[in-house]
């Protein structure tokens, strides 16, 4: 009977001392993705709630653009005229132009001719005393004008006859590429004041109210991104070194009798506190290092951020 009580409360002492898995503690975090306001404008549309699932694209909160849309209208009708003068000097000095420069040279050239007559006239005068020396410098002082006169206009004629330089249609075309891409710039900031989701997830906050004019740069909505959560857990320092990325371990949930499956996608090399070089080998396994785990069953994505966990380091 001794022996027996003996034998009973060993091996109840056996059972009562058996090891328990080591656990790292952590909580259930989820991607956020917030979106920010690119002015301080009012929000004219709130178009989803807290709590509602969206997908990518899906349109979240509309900023007042009038602003940034009178600006982009205007660089619009720049790009517009740029484009237009590249087209006139494509197509050259219209007919009419030509013809009226030529009108013009022809009546000099008339003009020059009555000039050149006057002047030897004026010549053969002088040359028989039957006219002042000023007449005569009258005379082909008038002539020098018209021949000027008709160079002139037989240049502008050229000019026009020639068309457009090489180095303008250039020119013209470099400016309207310019204005092009200062558009596309544009629009692409006017496409910012319409917050849309980047992600597919579940809206998580909207801290703003219809109406109000956050600051630049103010996060306006949070998105909870992805599937399903993901466990940050801190290791403990001997278990370091067995933690490797792609490996499987086993999870509690507070609030879930079930053990969810994990693969570990990211260990931190350094540690959460003070560094090990720092610590007695007694104390480094204090030390806790930062990992990540991706939760592979399908039924977590109806579990919260900030949940408890435990890693079960088996």
């Amino acid at each position: 009977m001794k022996y027996s009580l003996i034998l009973s409360l060993t091996m109840l002492c056996l059972l009562g001392c058996r090891n328990e898995p080591e656990q790292a503690l952590g909580t259930l975090e989820w991607d956020r993705v917030n979106s920010r306001i690119p002015a301080s404008e009012a929000i004219l549309e709130i178009a989803v709630q807290e709590g509602q699932r969206v997908n990518a694209g899906t349109l979240l909160v509309q900023i007042d653009d009038r602003k940034i849309a009178s600006s982009y209208n205007d660089l619009q009708a720049r790009q517009e005229q740029a484009i237009w003068q590249l087209k006139e000097l494509k197509a050259g000095p219209r007919e009419e132009i030509i013809a009226e420069a030529r009108a013009r040279l022809n009546a000099a050239l008339a003009t020059m001719k009555n000039s050149d007559e006057s002047y030897q006239r004026q010549q053969a005068l002088f040359t028989t005393n039957s006219t002042s020396k000023q007449k005569l410098d009258n005379a082909r002082n008038t002539y020098l004008n018209a021949v000027g006169e008709v160079n002139v206009l037989s240049a502008s004629l050229d000019k026009l006859l020639a068309g457009s330089r090489k180095e303008q249609v250039e020119q013209a075309k470099c400016r309207v590429a310019s204005l092009q891409a200062q558009l596309e710039q544009m629009q692409l900031i006017r496409d910012e004041y319409s917050i849309r989701a980047t992600r597919d997830g579940v809206v998580d906050s909207l801290p703003f109210k219809l109406g109000d004019r956050p600051p630049l740069n103010a996060v306006v909505c949070t998105l909870l991104a992805g599937e399903r959560p993901w466990a940050r857990v801190y290791i403990p320092e001997p278990y370091r070194s067995q933690m490797l990325p792609g490996s499987t371990f086993r999870l509690k949930i507070d609030g879930r009798q079930q053990v969810f499956s994990t693969r570990l996608r990211f260990i931190s090399s350094v540690a959460s506190f003070t560094p090990y070089f720092a610590l007695s080998e007694r104390d480094r396994s204090r030390l806790s290092y930062i990992a990540e785990l991706e939760i592979m069953d399908p039924e977590a994505g109806k579990l919260t951020a900030g949940t408890p966990v435990q890693l079960l380091l088996e």
